[in-house]
């Protein structure tokens, strides 16, 4: 009995000693670390699982999504607090905002066949619903250069350390080595959840998160989709996923114009005016003397057909008229 209270005594020493230990391990992490930790605990625990908890690979792209945000925004203030740092920063910003401004410019060109000053609420609009894309696009190119910068700098200690050369790392903390390592064994994955996310966001839909689901919920997923891809085909004016066009500079995104589109015509456009005006019509003004008339049309691509017209009012002239050439002038008497 003694013995077992012995025992007993060492146990507790022991997990208080290792929880501790696991405390003063953790205590010296940053954020970033912290969150790869996390990743590769809910790695384990899904092997483990055989992958039967898909749930653990979603809390792991939430895991991985914080720990690059953490180490590209450490990078960010490193290079903010340099005055050459602060003119890139600077300029890559005007070039990008420029870039997206001239881009929901030309996508709603594209939607109304008008210039698109006459409707700045939907340009906004646009533009807010197409920053993601550019985020997307962003985050690729960061992730590229992040990925090779810490290959080559793996490549480099690992070459260096046998000729006795010390290591010198980018930042102060703790596990230096290990913590590159499992950055680098992780960038592919993250690779792999943001072009999922990008996919699902382009497309309207979350068919391109099946990947991330055991084999059950896959299957159900397809089927769910292919239930759902069936009733968007009886009606797609409402709702549903479409293919984008991504073949040139300007996405053109199924889901985007068509929001754009019930925006225009439900919030933007006036349903009273004094030009004239038939059943469900709502008009956009152009000018003094001509509208952009939008029209609900199930037939049309985005739900709603544009045209271009004269106001009509009673109260303006009318320019459809030809004047006459030669007027009949009176005789004199």
């Amino acid at each position: 009995m003694q013995q077992l209270v012995i025992w007993q005594e060492k146990a507790v020493q022991r997990l208080s000693g290792g929880r501790s230990r696991c405390a003063h391990i953790w205590q010296q992490l940053d954020l970033a670390q912290r969150c790869y930790l996390i990743s590769t605990l809910l790695v384990l625990g899904w092997m483990l699982s055989l992958g039967t908890q898909p749930w653990l690979l979603g809390l792991l792209g939430v895991s991985l999504f914080g720990a690059v945000i953490s180490d590209i925004w450490q990078g960010f203030v490193r290079i903010w607090h340099s005055l050459p740092g602060k003119a890139f920063i600077l300029v890559c910003y005007a070039v990008l905002a420029n870039f997206c401004f001239a881009l929901a410019d030309s996508s709603v060109n594209n939607l109304i066949g008008v210039r698109p000053e006459v409707v700045p609420f939907s340009v906004n609009l646009t533009l807010m619903l197409l920053a993601p894309f550019w985020c997307f696009i962003l985050a690729f190119a960061l992730l590229t250069v992040y990925l090779l910068l810490h290959t080559l700098k793996f490549c480099l200690l690992l070459l260096l350390r046998p000729l006795g050369v010390r290591s010198y790392h980018l930042q102060n903390g703790s596990y230096p080595k290990l913590s590159l390592a499992i950055r680098v064994a992780f960038l592919p994955v993250v690779f792999m959840y943001l072009t999922a996310a990008m996919t699902g966001y382009l497309t309207g839909d979350t068919a391109a998160l099946a990947m991330f689901q055991a084999e059950d919920s896959t299957v159900e997923a397809r089927t769910s989709a292919g239930h759902k891809k069936s009733d968007m085909d009886i009606d797609l004016f409402k709702t549903g996923p479409e293919p984008a066009d991504l073949s040139g500079i300007n996405p053109q995104v199924g889901w985007i114009n068509r929001t754009v589109a019930r925006f225009l015509y439900s919030v933007e456009s006036l349903n009273k005016s004094q030009c004239l005006m038939q059943g469900a019509e709502h008009l956009v003004h152009l000018n003094d003397y001509e509208v952009l008339v939008i029209t609900p049309d199930a037939k049309q691509p985005y739900g709603y057909r544009y045209q271009v017209r004269a106001c009509g009012s009673p109260s303006l002239p009318t320019f459809s008229q030809k004047p006459d050439i030669n007027p009949v002038l009176p005789t004199a008497q």
